[in-house]
């Protein structure tokens, strides 16, 4: 809730370590935005791989 209250976007695809290191650095916004944009990247990448899954089971 911190992480909403301070306005860091797209805080719910952080892991544990990122969102603390966004937490600590939370006057460096370039620092921020790094870290914020290198975890939406791990997301996006991952997305729709589940469904590929389950065709090759069918």
């Amino acid at each position: 809730m911190t992480a909403k209250e301070r306005g860091v976007k797209n805080f719910r695809v952080l892991n544990k370590q990122e969102l603390t290191d966004v937490l600590k650095n939370i006057g460096d916004q370039k620092a921020v935005d790094a870290i914020v944009a290198g975890a939406v990247a791990r997301w996006k990448s991952g997305w729709g791989k589940g469904k590929d899954k389950t065709k090759a089971k069918a």
